[in-house]
């Protein structure tokens, strides 16, 4: 009987060790599976969010121009005598008329020049220097459109009547006409003298015959004088239009 509950006791004992055991073997594994499982992940980098991230600037864009300002540009890329006709005011033909034909070689009109669109469409239409033909009116009649000289030749470039009519002038003593026929006679006076202004203008002022007899510029004092005089208008008038150019900008 004793023998009997010792070996009871001791298989109890047994069979509590080997439960033990097992519950300890099995909670070390679902210890273990559980740390492996909250084990944190690796920390990585990721590049910042792209609207954070600094951008190169981006290209300056002027404003669009003005369509008056474009349209204003192209004309005068079409006709550069527009404009200039628009930089510089125009006097009206009474006031030019009050000029007289002697004027003293120092003097010189105003900033509101006179017949400033004839001229310059002339000149444009011929191709000559548009200060040229004004220094030749300003010389020849003092910008008088009724200026008649004693040898006859009259209006504001002094064409004589029989050079008007191969011209085919009609009214001589109309400004418009008359710088037209003048500045289409310098033209052919520097076609035929291949480009030379003074030859051209010696030959305006004496004649072509004259310059061909003497191979150049008469000996002529006032030839000489009148080409010295309208090169040196021609000069001023340049200066002029600079000076006034640089006001309006």
């Amino acid at each position: 009987m004793s023998l009997t509950i010792y070996f009871s006791n001791k298989a109890s004992l047994f069979k509590d060790a080997v439960v033990f055991c097992v519950t300890v073997a099995t909670c070390t594994v679902l210890l273990t599976v559980a740390c492996t499982a909250s084990k944190p992940a690796a920390i990585t980098t990721s590049p910042l969010p792209e609207l954070i991230q600094l951008q190169p600037p981006a290209p300056l864009v002027l404003p669009p121009e003005p369509a008056a300002v474009a349209s204003r540009e192209r004309a005068s890329e079409r006709d550069p005598a527009r404009a200039m006709s628009d930089a510089v005011p125009v006097r009206g033909q009474a006031a030019a008329v009050s000029m007289i034909a002697s004027a003293a070689d120092s003097a010189l009109p105003g900033e509101n020049l006179p017949f400033h669109g004839i001229i310059m469409q002339a000149a444009g239409r011929y191709e000559v220097d548009p200060y040229l033909v004004r220094a030749i009116i300003f010389a020849e009649s003092g910008f008088n459109p009724r200026a008649k000289s004693k040898k006859g030749a009259r209006g504001l470039m002094q064409l004589m009547p029989s050079t008007a009519k191969a011209l085919g002038i009609r009214d001589i003593y109309d400004p418009k006409e008359n710088i037209d026929g003048g500045v289409r006679y310098f033209r052919l006076l520097l076609d035929r003298f291949d480009g030379d202004v003074q030859l051209a203008l010696a030959a305006y002022n004496a004649g072509s015959r004259h310059v061909r007899n003497y191979e150049g510029v008469p000996p002529f004092k006032a030839t000489r004088r009148y080409i010295k005089k309208v090169l040196k208008f021609q000069e001023k008038f340049k200066l002029q239009a600079k000076a006034g150019f640089r006001r309006l900008a």
